[in-house]
């Protein structure tokens, strides 16, 4: 497992994995088990509650399923890793989530999968685009 998805990588894998870029679709398409924080499943429960995201099925099947076993793998929550999201300045990213889904990242060395343009241009936060 070398990858973390963020919260838009997963959403994207799910229902839109077209609009992903080339190589973020070659390496979910492979056999490869990708990483998840609880963070993201936060972010979509925030985003389905205000309305803002619409899912096919109840938010907890919609969970379940976008949880494939052997595919995802979902890391625990840390107080490392909170503590570490905050160790980077104030400029770095204003969304907590984001911060601990980086921070996450960088803890296990993963490469996370993402579109957000501040986390991208981090140099030390090792990144593949979707864009």
């Amino acid at each position: 497992m070398t990858y973390l998805l963020d919260t838009n990588a997963w959403l994207h894998w799910f229902h839109r994995p077209a609009e992903m870029s080339a190589a973020a679709r070659q390496m979910l398409n492979g056999e490869r088990t990708v990483a998840l924080s609880p963070m993201s499943i936060v972010e979509v429960a925030q985003k389905h509650h205000k309305g803002r995201l619409g899912l096919p099925v109840p938010l907890d099947q919609w969970v379940r399923q976008s949880l494939p076993a052997g595919r995802v793998r979902l890391l625990p929550l840390t107080a490392e890793i909170a503590l570490r999201a905050y160790q980077w300045p104030d400029d770095f990213h204003g969304d907590p989530a984001d911060r601990i889904i980086a921070a996450t990242a960088v803890l296990h060395r993963l490469t996370l999968v993402t579109s957000d343009e501040k986390l991208i241009a981090r140099p030390d936060v090792t990144t593949l685009s979707t864009r």
